[in-house]
């Protein structure tokens, strides 16, 4: 008679263990929902940062639930530190995901790190390079550095990929006008006032 009862509690430790497999992968499901719609709302990021770090602790290898949790953090007061560390380690586990290099280049950018803000810029227009935001902030920055061929080179980029970038036109009259073409800088200044 004790070896059937053993025989059961073996079995039910199986079914659990199955049944809890599947319930993780449900629970991450839930979690990422949940961040995602408190990340969206200002007021919840407390939320965001809690639902992102427990679909996080579910799939500890996973880039996506790293980049999400880091992504939360970034918008919580004195956690930046722990974010842009998360950025980093997303950043060398998937190279190829954009996301690290722009968000990572505003962070430096917001701090005054032009060079690591150029770096992250260059790296994401590398990777996605039809992205008219990457393009236009790489312009900003090298703008910023006095470089301003590149830079009218990059806000022309973003320009045209976006026709409803208003401020890359903008930008573009400015780097005519001081650069002493009134003629070139007045027509980007008309397509920023028409849009």
């Amino acid at each position: 008679m004790p070896a059937p009862r053993i025989c059961w509690v073996v079995i039910g430790i199986l079914l659990v263990g199955g049944c809890s497999r599947q319930r993780d992968e449900n629970a991450l499901e839930r979690h990422r929902n949940l961040g995602k719609a408190f990340y969206e709302n200002p007021t919840t990021k407390d939320e965001a940062v809690r639902e992102f770090q427990l679909a996080f602790e579910i799939a500890p290898k996973s880039a996506r639930d790293k980049l999400n949790y880091a992504l939360a953090l970034l918008r919580v007061e004195g956690r930046e530190p722990e974010a842009v560390k998360l950025l980093e380690e997303v950043e060398r586990q998937d190279p190829l995901l954009p996301h690290t290099w722009f968000n990572l280049g505003i962070y430096y950018k917001r701090r005054g790190v032009a060079n690591r803000a150029i770096a992250q810029f260059e790296g994401m227009i590398a990777r996605a390079p039809e992205e008219p935001i990457g393009h236009y902030q790489l312009g900003t920055l090298y703008q910023q550095e006095k470089r301003n061929a590149a830079a009218q080179s990059q806000f022309e980029t973003a320009a045209g990929l976006d026709p409803q970038l208003a401020a890359a036109r903008f930008q573009l009259y400015n780097l005519y006008r001081l650069g002493g073409n009134a003629t070139q800088g007045n027509r980007y200044l008309a397509e920023f006032q028409a849009l």
